[in-house]
């Protein structure tokens, strides 16, 4: 069993792994195994620099919304000692506080004014208030206040009753500065002094506590949050948490404000740690997103790279096949192109080894071909032309005959001549003439034209032109300018010319057209001015793009074509 079990073994697991693997198999398992490898790297190393940054920068903006929190509680007991600081220096109220004859309603309108609870700094927001009510005793009991919220007569009784308890309470505790918190409110007692620190009276501040306690609504939401106001290590307000005994593992913000108050706002270190795990849970899902993506592309280039070679395998057994018209294609890899021009030298010569077998049988095939085709040659058509007219010439048909002449001229000037790109001037107005004159002896005097050589018709002997530049142009004003119009036509060539520049104006005074109608797409075979934008092509393929075709034409006027050629002389 342990011998089966072996051979098992070495003949399907080792053998499979000695085996050789394919060259696709092999590089993209390359190319995998080195982005795996610098995915990883660079994971480990924005974790370090995230580690280092993100506990920087969480520690020091927890530390800020500590302090921003416990400095708008300090803001709020400075805008109070404010208010206390105004009431000591009012000479309106020294009335009030000196128990000598005063009017109430004026000192409560005098408090109102020194201790305005409607200004910015006293509202939580829109609506609601920090200090809510302010009440003045002096030092015969008598008391006056200042409220936010009107109430009714009833409910500012029970208030006074409320507040006067809490006054004798303050006097007989002999302290500077009292507190006492109420479910809704904090009540803040204090003395209040003149220049020579005579003591006027006291003060009793009804602060909202709901509106302290909001103002730490952000540290809620970290993980184990206190703030604690306290006064001579005696906790007059907060939230306590038993992770303050735990120094070493919370961030904590002091400050001292006025009337000898301590603020402290906490929370525990791991709020820094928190945001820092969600940072490197990213990283390294973006890491595992980028390794993925990274073998797809991995495989995807070995693919690319290994199918030209896959390509070459299947080409050289279409060869040993007997199909020797396969051919490669061209390849951005010098070794694969190399491959290609040898494996493709290689067909041809063997295709060439074998066609030579054959080329004796093939000679006789191509000779007979030769043959039929030579019956077409345009050399033929001209001869039998050549042959009616002769035969129009016997009969004494002139017409016939120089119809038939004209005829043969032209057939030999578009067709005999086809290698050669550039004739003389002359020979391709001959051209024209043939073919203005056969349409002349066709309608009669509808159409007649006439040219006319600036200089002299000598002046223009030894240039040469693209051949068949003009007679289209003439050809187009025929057929689309002056056949379709029903009164007679007439076309007007000039030839002139600089020292560097041949122009050819061909004008007629038929129906005319649009000049937009002429598109540039020679596929457009339907378009009757195809013809003008050939030449044209023609002659920027023949000449250069400085040199072409300049047209003219409006409807019911008539068109003007101008061909602006190279002055090119013949000798």
């Amino acid at each position: 069993m342990k011998t089966r079990i072996k051979k098992y073994i070495e003949n399907n697991i080792w053998g499979s792994l000695k085996k050789p693997l394919p060259i696709r198999k092999q590089l993209s398992r390359m190319i995998t195994l080195c982005c795996v490898i610098v995915v990883c790297i660079q994971a480990v190393v924005m974790i370090a620099m995230a580690m280092n940054q993100y506990v920087t920068r969480e520690r020091e903006d927890t530390l800020y919304i500590l302090e921003s929190d416990n400095t708008r509680i300090d803001n709020i007991f400075q805008y109070i000692g404010e208010i206390a600081l105004s009431i000591q220096h009012s000479m309106a109220l020294r009335n009030f506080f000196n128990n000598g004859a005063y009017d109430e309603e004026v000192m409560i309108q005098e408090l109102k004014s020194v201790s305005n609870l409607f200004s910015e700094r006293n509202l939580l927001d829109a609506f609601e208030p920090v200090v809510e009510k302010i009440y003045l005793y002096n030092e015969a009991d008598k008391a006056i206040c200042n409220l936010y919220y009107p109430v009714t007569i009833s409910e500012r009784k029970q208030s006074q009753e409320k507040i006067d308890e809490l006054y004798r309470l303050y006097k007989k505790s002999k302290q500077e500065f009292y507190f006492q918190v109420e479910e809704k409110c904090l009540n803040f007692c204090m003395n209040l002094y003149d220049s020579e620190m005579k003591k006027l009276g006291t003060c009793i501040f009804v602060i909202n506590k709901f509106g302290i306690e909001d103002n730490y609504s952000n540290l809620k939401k970290m993980k184990k949050p206190y703030w604690i106001i306290e006064q001579n290590e005696q906790l007059i307000l907060g939230e306590e948490s038993s992770s303050q005994y735990e120094y070493n593992k919370v961030l904590e913000h002091k400050m001292s404000t006025a009337f000898g108050l301590i603020l402290k706002a906490g929370v525990s270190k791991s709020n820094i740690y928190k945001s820092l795990v969600v940072t490197i849970f990213s990283i390294l899902l973006i890491s595992c997103i980028l390794m993925v993506l990274l073998s797809l592309m991995g495989k995807i280039v070995a693919i690319n790279y290994v199918r030209p070679l896959e390509t070459i395998a299947e080409k050289m057994k279409l060869v040993g096949k007997g199909n020797f018209d396969a051919k490669l294609g061209k390849y951005k890899v010098e070794e694969l192109q190399n491959i290609s021009n040898t494996f493709n030298e290689m067909t041809d010569h063997i295709t060439y080894l074998v066609e030579e077998v054959y080329e004796t049988q093939l000679i006789a095939q191509q000779l007979q071909i030769q043959y039929l085709q030579a019956q077409m040659n345009p050399h033929f058509m001209f001869n039998v032309l050549t042959m009616i007219e002769m035969k129009a010439a016997m009969n004494k048909d002139k017409e016939v005959q120089e119809m038939l002449y004209k005829l043969a001229g032209i057939y030999q000037g578009k067709i005999f001549r086809k290698d050669e790109h550039f004739i003389y001037l002359n020979e391709e107005m001959e051209i024209v003439d043939f073919y203005l004159s056969l349409q002349n002896s066709r309608f009669g005097d509808k159409i007649t034209y006439s040219i006319e050589y600036s200089g002299g018709k000598d002046a223009y002997e030894n240039l040469k032109v693209p051949r068949l530049s003009i007679e289209p142009i003439v050809e187009n004003a025929v057929c689309h300018g002056l056949e379709p119009k029903e009164e007679k036509g007439h076309i007007w060539i000039k030839i002139s010319k600089t020292d560097t520049t041949l122009n050819v104006c061909i004008e007629d005074n038929g129906v005319g057209f649009e000049s937009e109608q002429i598109v540039e797409k020679k596929e457009d075979k339907n378009h009757t001015h195809v013809g003008l934008w050939n030449t044209n092509k023609m002659i920027h393929n023949l000449c250069g793009q400085e040199y072409g075709l300049d047209i003219t034409s409006k409807i019911g006027k008539g068109t003007k074509v101008c061909i602006f050629l190279p002055v090119r002389n013949g000798e």
